[in-house]
């Protein structure tokens, strides 16, 4: 290769290995995305519908990844909910419609306070509270509940009465002597005794589709190779032209389309 057509080419060259070298992060950036998602379907599918247990027989644990081993898992609690700690946590939109999750302190029978989201809430008109906020009872309660692993905090400015994630650790203040509280984990209730008739709508089964990931993974590792397919053709059409008009080969015939017959035809007639 000529020194002219290095430095020509070799830009390009460079161009397209970096952008090659991109794509391939990319790719590899959605299958560990799709293999994040992959595991938290098999985790739902492992623990969401197993055998009843009572939460001092779940430790929460976790998987060689971090994974929370035992999220999803019924168990069966009882205790006294905390109803004036009561808050709503905001922008948790269902099915397309905005609105809110009730969140309320669950005091155990050992003392312990269990954070247990009660249900979705829609928003009334202004946006800023839910339609209605129908709280349970003071008295005893048992209840069946989801663990789930307790959300990062946002760090957002406070609203009295609203959080924006479910972050347990948010509430510890207001419930200064209620009783150790749950950090870790809180619960997502599946049933309620004694049940009510105006009560949040149950949250429903999280959803198993592992999303476009794997398609996406595979889209940017094509992209990466049609840049070197490309690039060679352009090399090589290049190389053609000039050994073309050195008179190194032949000229390439154009094809017989309907055009040139159509052209050659008018030349004829002129």
């Amino acid at each position: 290769m000529s020194q002219s057509t290095l430095r020509r080419w070799g830009p390009w060259l460079a161009l397209v290995v970096l952008f090659s070298i991109a794509t391939s992060l990319l790719s590899w950036w959605q299958f560990n995305r799709r293999a994040e998602r992959v595991e938290k379907i098999d985790t739902v599918i492992e623990n969401y519908d197993s055998a009843l247990a009572s939460l001092d027989q779940v430790p929460w644990i976790f998987s060689e990844s971090g994974e929370p081993a035992n999220e999803w898992r019924p168990v069966e609690i009882s205790g006294t909910y905390i109803i004036e700690e009561a808050v709503l946590v905001r922008n948790r939109p269902l099915n397309g419609q905005s609105g809110f999750v009730q969140l309320v302190p669950f005091k155990l029978d050992d003392g312990q306070v269990l954070m247990v989201e009660r249900g979705w809430l829609p928003t009334g008109q202004e946006f800023t509270e839910p339609q209605s906020n129908p709280m349970p009872s003071a008295g005893p309660h048992s209840l069946i509940v989801r663990l789930r692993a307790s959300e990062a905090d946002l760090q957002r400015d406070p609203v009295p009465g609203q959080l924006a994630s479910i972050h347990p650790e948010n509430l510890s203040d207001a419930l200064i002597g209620a009783g150790p509280l749950i950090l870790d984990y809180y619960g997502r209730l599946a049933a309620e005794s004694p049940g009510y008739s105006e009560a949040p709508m149950p949250m429903p089964k999280p959803s198993l589709n592992e999303g476009n990931h794997l398609s996406y993974a595979f889209q940017w590792i094509i992209f990466g190779i049609m840049a070197f397919v490309a690039f060679g053709w352009a090399f090589r059409n290049e190389r053609r032209i000039q050994k073309e008009l050195l008179g190194e080969r032949e000229p390439r015939k154009p094809k017989n389309t309907q055009a040139l017959q159509d052209a050659v035809f008018e030349d004829a007639n002129q």
